[in-house]
């Protein structure tokens, strides 16, 4: 009896520990390769920076931690500016031929990242995917089909991007090509690749105020993340240098040199609001000199609206959402 008592007790050890680990690995999702790539699109900058590899990683904090930091952009920078500008609506999809869709209704336009192909091994993969545009439900040609693999390792236990191989296919033999028309459709008319992307900045002496404000925001950010002692500024001359980059082969500033001033096309901007230390809260107010037309802001939170008296005050207190 005392033989088949030990037995017993063994078995239920054994039945329980294996219960209890089953309940604890259940708690701990597999995350594919697919939706790695998903959570950095749709995540924000530390999801973003979560699935770079650990060197890169490590990287980027000792250029952080520096005391005379990089001008250049980090990838995850770059993705913040990205959606700063963002599109009006990202579908993502965990299943199927489409990864994900980006939506502007106000244009009518879809822009949709289909999978090609996916080459699975152990703990590398390679994704390839292709853009498709879209204009009022019906799919148009683009002047260069573009096609981007997607290659990541597994590391610690996380699917990290190792490399973006980018290719595109130009069709010579389509007499389209030498129509104007063909090469001002969806990519290259005022849509997707147009000056007001974040990444090419405006140099014309006719900004608008809303992307200015706009603008301005974005720059308080990677001034902050370049001196995370003294955080945001309320100086727009110190934002003016904040970062330079290329662009056609020619370098340009982040911040117009004529924002100094404070006064930029028949508008008065100025930043306000600037608390603690690190400063961690800011406002940015653009007002129309004359008194007359709309007012801009915007702060910290990337909250961008307008008001319809000139008035920066009640932009902020009540201000309309604002899009572009």
């Amino acid at each position: 009896m005392a033989a088949n008592g030990i037995r017993l007790s063994v078995a239920l050890l054994f039945a329980t520990t294996f219960s209890a680990a089953q309940q604890t690995l259940t708690l701990v999702p597999v995350q594919s390769p697919r939706q790695a790539i998903l959570e950095m699109v749709s995540g924000g900058e530390d999801k973003f920076k979560k699935h770079l590899t650990v060197e890169v990683q490590q990287k980027l904090d000792e250029i952080a931690k520096s005391s005379s930091p990089s001008n250049s952009m980090n990838p995850a920078q770059f993705l913040g500016m990205l959606k700063s500008n963002s599109v009006e609506k990202l579908d993502t999809f965990d299943t199927g031929r489409i990864l994900f869709t980006v939506n502007n209704s106000a244009k009518h336009e879809r822009f949709e990242i289909h999978v090609v192909g996916e080459d699975l091994r152990g703990n590398q993969d390679e994704m390839e995917l292709s853009i498709h545009s879209f204009r009022s439900g019906v799919e148009e040609p683009m002047p260069v089909a573009l096609r981007f693999l997607v290659s990541m390792k597994q590391q610690e236990g996380v699917w990290r991007l190792t490399a973006l191989t980018i290719s595109g296919r130009l069709p010579v033999g389509d007499p389209r090509i030498l129509d104007k028309s063909f090469w001002t459709s969806a990519t290259l008319a005022s849509g997707s690749l147009s000056p007001a992307d974040p990444v090419v900045i405006d140099d014309t002496p006719k900004m608008k105020p809303l992307r200015a404000v706009r603008m301005i925001t974005l720059a308080e950010s990677l001034y902050a993340q370049k001196h995370p002692g003294s955080g945001f500024t309320c100086a727009l001359p110190e934002l003016i240098n904040i970062g330079k980059g290329l662009d056609n082969g020619e370098t340009y500033q982040f911040m117009d040199p004529a924002f100094s001033s404070g006064e930029y096309n028949g508008y008065r901007f100025s930043v306000q609001g600037c608390q603690g230390q690190p400063v961690k809260t800011f406002q940015v107010v653009a007002e129309p000199l004359n008194g007359k037309g709309k007012a801009y802001c915007s702060d910290d939170r990337r909250n961008l609206r307008w008001s319809d008296d000139g008035q920066g005050t009640t932009c902020l207190a009540s201000g309309a959402v604002a899009r572009q």
